[in-house]
Parts: C-alpha cells; sequence; structure tokens
C-alpha cells in the first residue's frame, strides 16, 4: 500500500503549488510509504507518492512513465493487482515490452494501450491517479469493491480558476492552502446516527469528497477550465445460479484458496491477523499450507486474555493447532485512551468503532515483522455471515408487503443505525446550533438516506436475501475496507483482503 498525492488544473492555469509544497503535502502520507518517494510537477498537474514497497523494490518507483511509442501515461497509484502476470502475457503478446517486475508497469502499459476500459481486465484493490499527457487527461479511478479510498475536491483559487486536489487519505486534500475547512454538519449528524465517514461520495467536510467503491472520473485539463468529462461506477452485479451443495462447497473453496494464495505474493513477509473466528482461521490455515514459517497477529483487551470466550484465547488455540509463529497485543485502558486521541489528531477524522484503535496499534507491532497483513474482512457480505441482521433482514422480506428501495432503505436505518433519528439534534450543542442550524435532516439533504436508498436502488430484487448482502457490500463492506486500510496504514501496514476479491465474489454469487 502506498500514499499518493496531486494536483491538477486546466492547461492554460498555472497550479498555485510548486514541487516542493506538492512533497510536503504528500509527505502527511510518509506512514503509508516510509521506504520510497517520488515526485513530478509540469506546470498544470503534479503527482507525489510515498511508496511501501512489496514488490520489485527497484522497478516500481513512482510516478511511473510509461514506455515504448503507445500514448503516454504518468501513474501514481496505491494497491496491488493480482493479476497483473495474466495481463502483462496478453500485452506481451501483443508486442508490448517490459522492462520490470512491478504490477506499476503492467498498470501504466494497459492503461496507456486500453484506456479507462483497460480497468475491467483488473483484479485486485486499487486506486488510481493516471495523467494522460498526450489527450491532457487525468483519471481517478477506486477498485469496485472500495478495498483503497481516495478523496478528492475542486478547490477554487486565488485569480479565479479551480484546482483539482486528490488524495489517498482526506487530511492531505484539505491541507490545501486555498481548502476552506468547514464540516458538512449534514454528514456530521448522520455520523452520529450511522458511524462512518463517508456516505457515498460525501465526507464530514464539505467540499471534500470521496471517489466511491468502481468509480471512475474521467477530467479535462486542455483549455482554459478544469472540466470533469465523465463519471461512472462499476458496480459488481453477477446473476446468481444455483448449484448442489456439494459443488458450491468445492466452488467456494477454491476460489478462497486461489484467492489467499494470491494476496500472499510479495517480495516482503506477509502474516496474517487472527480473531480465532472462521474467516481468519480459513486465512491463517490456507496461508500456513504455503508458508512455514506464517506469523499470526491478534490484539484485544488485556482483561480478556484469559477468558475462554474472548478473541484472544480462541486465537491463540487456532495459532497452536495450525503451528504458527503467534504475537498478541494486549491494549490496556489507558493505552486504548492516548491512541483514540492520536488517531483522531492524526488522520483528521472522528473514530467510526473502537477497533480501529485496536488495528492501529496491532499495525504497530506487525510492522517490524511484517509489510503485509492478510485479513477476513468481506467473508460476512458475501456468504451471508452476520446472524443478528440477516434474521432482521429475513423478517423484513417476510413481513413487508412492499419491498421498494425508499422501504428498504427506512429498513436499514431504523434497523441497523446508532442512535434514532429524531435524537440527532440534540446531540449538537447551542453553540453548533446556532452557527449552522439544527440538522434534523429531510430528505433533500440526508446523506445517510442518500446512500442506503442508492444502494438499495441498485441491488435489484428487493425480496431476495442476494440483494440484501449486496447493500451490506455497498454500505457496510465499503466502510469496513476504509477503516482497515485507514488503521492498518498507521502502522505502514497493507491491509489485504481474500474474501473481498471479484473472482470470490463471483464464486459466492455461483455458489
Amino acid at each position: 500500500m502506498c500514499g499518493v498525492f496531486g494536483v491538477a488544473t486546466a492547461r492554460g492555469r498555472k497550479l498555485s503549488l510548486d514541487e516542493q509544497a506538492c512533497v510536503a503535502m504528500c509527505d502527511l502520507l510518509a506512514h503509508r510509504g516510509p521506504d520510497a518517494s517520488g515526485s513530478m510537477h509540469a506546470g498544470h498537474v503534479a503527482l507525489a507518492h510515498r511508496r511501501l514497497t512489496l514488490l520489485d523494490a527497484v522497478g516500481g518507483t513512482q510516478p511511473f512513465r510509461s514506455t515504448g511509442a503507445s500514448p503516454r501515461v504518468i501513474l501514481a497509484w496505491n494497491g496491488q493487482i493480482y493479476n497483473h502476470l495474466e495481463i502483462r502475457r496478453a500485452l506481451a503478446a501483443e508486442g508490448a515490452v517490459f522492462h520490470t517486475r512491478s504490477d506499476t508497469e503492467t498498470l501504466a502499459t494497459l492503461l496507456s494501450l486500453r484506456g479507462i476500459d483497460g480497468l475491467r481486465a483488473l483484479r485486485g484493490m486499487y486506486a488510481i491517479a493516471a495523467w494522460f499527457v498526450d489527450s491532457d487527461e487525468l483519471v481517478l479511478a477506486r477498485d469496485p469493491l472500495g478495498i483503497v479510498p481516495m478523496f478528492y475536491s475542486e478547490i477554487p483559487v486565488a485569480g479565479g480558476g479551480c484546482e483539482l486536489a486528490f488524495a489517498s487519505e482526506a487530511r492531505a486534500v484539505i491541507s490545501h492552502p486555498s481548502f476552506r475547512l468547514e464540516p458538512d454538519f449534514e454528514s456530521v449528524a448522520s455520523f452520529l446516527e450511522m458511524p462512518r465517514r463517508t456516505f457515498g461520495a460525501r465526507t464530514l467536510y464539505r467540499g471534500l469528497s470521496a471517489l466511491e467503491a468502481g468509480e471512475v472520473r474521467r477530467y479535462a485539463l486542455a483549455g482554459d477550465r478544469l472540466r470533469c468529462m465523465w463519471s461512472g461506477r462499476e458496480i459488481p452485479s453477477l446473476a446468481p445460479t444455483s448449484c448442489t451443495l456439494n459443488d458450491a462447497a468445492w466452488l467456494v473453496r477454491e476460489a478462497v484458496t486461489e484467492s489467499v494464495e494470491a494476496h500472499l505474493a510479495a517480495d516482503s513477509p506477509v502474516c496474517t491477523l487472527l480473531s480465532g473466528g472462521i474467516d481468519s482461521t480459513i486465512i491463517a490455515s490456507i496461508a500456513r499450507a504455503s508458508n512455514s514459517n506464517l506469523m499470526t497477529f491478534a490484539a484485544g483487551s488485556d482483561t480478556d486474555a484469559a477468558r475462554p470466550d474472548s478473541d484472544l484465547f480462541m486465537a491463540r488455540r487456532v495459532a497452536h493447532m495450525l503451528g504458527s509463529d503467534h504475537h498478541e497485543i494486549l491494549i490496556s485502558g489507558e493505552q486504548f485512551v492516548v491512541a483514540w486521541e492520536r488517531l483522531i489528531t492524526e488522520g483528521s477524522h472522528p473514530l467510526a468503532t473502537p477497533n480501529e484503535v485496536a488495528i492501529a496499534l496491532l499495525s504497530n507491532a506487525v510492522r517490524p515483522h511484517a509489510k503485509a497483513a492478510l485479513t477476513g474482512e468481506g467473508a460476512d457480505e458475501l456468504f451471508g455471515g452476520y446472524g443478528a441482521p440477516l434474521e432482521a433482514t429475513l423478517a423484513w422480506i417476510d413481513s413487508s408487503s412492499g419491498h421498494d428501495p425508499q422501504s428498504a432503505a427506512d429498513f436499514y436505518r431504523t434497523a441497523f443505525g446508532w442512535a434514532p433519528r429524531a435524537l440527532v439534534p440534540e446531540l449538537f450543542n447551542s453553540e453548533t446550533v446556532a452557527k449552522f442550524g439544527n440538522h434534523r435532516g429531510d430528505r433533500d439533504n440526508d446523506p445517510l438516506g442518500e446512500l442506503l436508498l442508492d444502494a438499495c436502488r441498485d441491488a435489484g430484487d428487493l425480496s431476495s436475501i442476494d440483494a440484501h448482502l449486496a447493500v451490506q457490500r455497498r454500505v457496510n463492506l465499503v466502510n469496513l475496507l476504509e477503516r482497515l486500510n485507514l488503521s492498518l496504514m498507521r502502522g505502514s501496514v497493507e491491509g489485504r483482503v481474500p474474501f473481498a476479491d471479484v473472482r470470490v465474489l463471483d464464486a459466492a454469487m455461483r455458489a
């Protein structure tokens, strides 16, 4: 995993930031890429990069410039492409020549030869910024499941122009000298109702947007005005099929095993996070078959270490069974409070759940031993693993006479919100209400409601449990993956999620 920062404006203008300023803003992401850095500045486009080296330390330096006679692409991105060798072989058969082992070169060549249509060939996690030099277009893209975040803002600058700033974390974007720092209190109200940093494209800062899962934005830089010429989302929408229970079991087993093996690929050590639950146990057992020196890590409260029903206790048992090199991180109440405050300060956002603290502290313990960690996120949203929410959803399906998107969105809000919507205005103090209003949230400006309604509209037949799993992937999984990414990267560790993989999703839909 790495850190990306960039800024662009129309060709007829000059950026308000010089290269030194861009590098300084990218250095706010140094924890995402402590191993190397690079930058370029072309007057109206600048890209900067912080690198965590996991594959081809020499060949994957960024920003990366495509080679050959094909259209020129300069690339800065964050993530891993797990099928890059397949793509490389296909491009080589068409005459492409490669000079490194890096998936960065594969991606740059693919974009050069195929343009944004090439993104459909990717299997992996990514947030991409690519400048197509000859056509003077800038493309931002995020993987279909939303594993890797990307934030952006179109910022008015002195002289009447506008600059597009984008980065792997919000902090780098809002540090732009011309960004007007102001909370989006409608989103803050939604946060208090259902804690998360993003609601689709909306964030907790007014004027700051998040690239949505599967979204591609294409900006025209030629001329005297920055213009977004196209924006669209690639939504995984595989049609479910039926097969026997035995066939389904083998199909899923093969897909998950292959995915774990693909996610282990790296030049640096890769470990697994282990909770003792079924998801992380499956991943650790497959990884252990490929690596006799597998390291596993677990974290929890220091008061839970000996409790037989705790994650720590169960992880210890699984590690003993697998014979892994197991590490435990015990967190005291005092450590928790200190880390909570530090993460809020460094991340420029409130935390959504307490386990973000545990994951961040865990990453600090992992870093001396491994640069990447496999985790079990994604299994519940693909295979229906949330017991109580699933039962509540099935009850709604059985009892509801109308399975329209608005009714489904209202159900999700009522059933799974952390605070009743009517109570949210009471959580603002009088000073905030006097300055920004009551924010009781009508349907015209309701970030949470819009996210839920859009997810339900895109999910299909809401009398089917498969549609509700699609809603979980859009609403819950993206939030989980974002939290995992930001928390693990505090300690410079890449989180890899074998269940949140398009081929595993395909198997889940066909099983």
